[in-house]
């Protein structure tokens, strides 16, 4: 099957009538099929044809070379008519090459043309290809941006939500303080349980409590009148010792005596077993 390429390339030789019939069949229903590049370019290759002559025009001679030349054939024997055959061979000959010449420097022209368009080409899809990736680069930056703004939104509405569940409690009925102190062996520090039976919600904060390793943890501990100790919560402090339990009052464990914080292994235990640091008797005054 001819392509659109195959007759582009067959319309140089198209305008020089060098084609057989078929290609030029080919060529001819290409071209009555509308295709408007293809007509521009024969129409170029014709006016390139065009501006060399394949004939040479025949040039009268002078009357005196007329004149011994009847002379000459007069005296000589009838000469072949080779000579005139092979002159005219030449004359054809030289301005078809001519034309073949204009015909490749025409399409050396457009090869040039052709590469430098292509050039232009590259050169803008580089373009595009650098702001397409500084574009990529800013995107990154951005989303990296939000997703850092997204962090600090969520840690603020968490922070929200604390202060509004501590003022809930702050603000409940029958609210009562539990201050807890260092024991005697245990390092200066202090705590404060706020506690409220009638919710049974009770917030307590532990301030200047002393750094303790991954593998342990802190543990609130309510201790109550028919059980005993009870879990309230496990924390770690800050790097300014300030720890925060957000805790229940226990139901059904009897009356509320203390509260206390030890030192357990990470993740908190059933029952205490390490060291005692905070203490604190409901009812107590500070």
């Amino acid at each position: 099957m001819t392509t659109h390429e195959d007759i582009q390339a067959d319309l140089p030789l198209y305008a020089l009538g060098s084609l057989d019939a078929e290609e030029q069949r080919a060529v001819e229903q290409h071209l009555a099929g509308g295709c408007e590049s293809c007509g521009r370019e024969l129409q170029a290759w014709r006016e390139v044809v065009g501006m060399v002559p394949l004939e040479v025009p025949e040039v009268a001679a002078p009357d005196l070379k007329a004149t011994l030349l009847v002379r000459v054939r007069a005296a000589a024997p009838p000469a072949a008519p080779a000579p005139r055959v092979a002159r005219r061979r030449i004359g054809w000959t030289v301005p078809f090459a001519l034309a073949a010449l204009a015909l490749l420097a025409f399409a050396a022209y457009r090869e040039v043309g052709w590469r430098a368009e292509r050039a232009r080409q590259d050169q803008v899809v580089a373009a595009l290809q650098r702001e397409l990736q500084a574009a990529h680069g800013d995107l990154a930056q951005v989303s990296a941006a939000l997703a850092a703004r997204e962090n600090d939104l969520a840690s603020l509405r968490a922070a929200l939500a604390s202060a509004q569940e501590s003022l809930s409690i702050l603000q409940a009925r029958g609210l009562s303080l539990v201050a807890l102190k260092e024991t005697k062996d245990a390092p200066p520090a202090a705590g404060h349980a706020l506690l409220s039976p009638p919710t049974g919600r009770a917030l307590f904060y532990a301030f200047d409590l002393p750094p303790i390793p991954p593998d342990k943890t802190y543990e609130l501990w309510w201790i109550t009148e028919k059980e005993g100790p009870v879990r309230a919560g496990i924390f770690r402090p800050d790097e300014r010792g300030l720890g925060r339990v957000d805790a229940t009052v226990p139901a059904g464990a009897g009356a509320l005596q203390a509260a206390a914080v030890t030192v357990e292994a990470a993740g908190g235990v059933a029952k205490p077993q390490g060291p005692m640091v905070l203490i604190g008797t409901v009812g107590a005054k500070s």
